[in-house]
């Protein structure tokens, strides 16, 4: 059974993906941040690509990043009349500096006024933001939520770390085995049953890149048309469950 906090994530989601609201996803390093972006790019059906600025990077970067956005995609992003639009997505914005995020605000705010477009219409310039939290201890600029560079987004989702939602860890193991099988040319079957227990059992961490870094590991120590069994799995993975002698879990 699902729990009420990953079903509150999913109602959220769904609702923030019917919406053509700007969106913050936040969560811990690895919770899957750049695919919620994906799906919510693809289920709002805009017909134009993904773009993507990235902020993790120094000071003189981040000008850098922000020229090419004034200089190469400025007018379409605040042409809302443009039904062929892209999604703009602003990757790390916790990594922002506070000048560059002043910046970036009074740029959109001033443009907004020389289109004539309204507070609310600001809110909907196909801005999808990626904000990244250590362990739940909160965010690495202590200030960040006081910039009034957040106002640009009305919509904001927490994505709860993977050992909070241990219910989807086997549908995301399929997936990821999916397509590391694609990937590599390979036909691994799938997971012997008693290898779930000590996926069950470990907390990841790192969440999905961990989770996917294991697989891609053992795909390559398990045969063709085989199925992945716990003898290849990482110690890190084995021992917690040797040292607590634990009983199976209800999957």
């Amino acid at each position: 059974m699902i729990n009420n906090k990953i079903n509150e994530f999913h109602k959220k989601l769904e609702l923030a993906i019917a919406q053509p609201l700007n969106l913050i996803l936040e969560g811990e390093n690895g919770v899957g941040k750049e695919y919620f972006v994906n799906l919510t790019h693809e289920k709002r059906a805009w017909t134009e690509g993904l773009i993507t600025f990235d902020w993790e990077c120094d000071h003189s970067c981040q000008l850098k990043v922000l020229d090419d956005l004034v200089k190469n995609h400025l007018m379409e992003l605040m042409d809302l009349s443009n039904p062929q639009r892209s999604t703009y997505f602003f990757r790390r914005i916790d990594l922002l500096s506070q000048q560059v995020q002043m910046e970036i605000f009074e740029l959109l705010d001033s443009e907004a006024k020389r289109y004539g477009l309204s507070r609310s219409q600001l809110h909907q310039l196909s801005l999808i933001a990626s904000l990244e939290k250590k362990n739940g201890t909160g965010n690495r600029q202590k200030d960040f939520t006081l910039n009034p560079f957040l106002e640009l987004f009305p919509l904001r989702i927490k994505i709860p770390p993977l050992r909070q939602r241990k219910e989807e860890l086997g549908s995301l193991m399929h997936k990821i085995l999916e397509s590391v099988n694609n990937q590599q040319n390979r036909k691994v079957l799938g997971f012997a049953f008693e290898t779930f227990y000590f996926f069950i059992d470990y907390d990841w961490p790192n969440n999905i890149d961990e989770l996917r870094s294991e697989i891609e590991r053992i795909v390559t120590l398990t045969k063709d048309n085989d199925l992945i069994r716990p003898e290849v799995l990482s110690e890190r993975l084995i021992k917690p469950r040797q040292v607590l002698g634990a009983d199976n879990p209800v999957i």
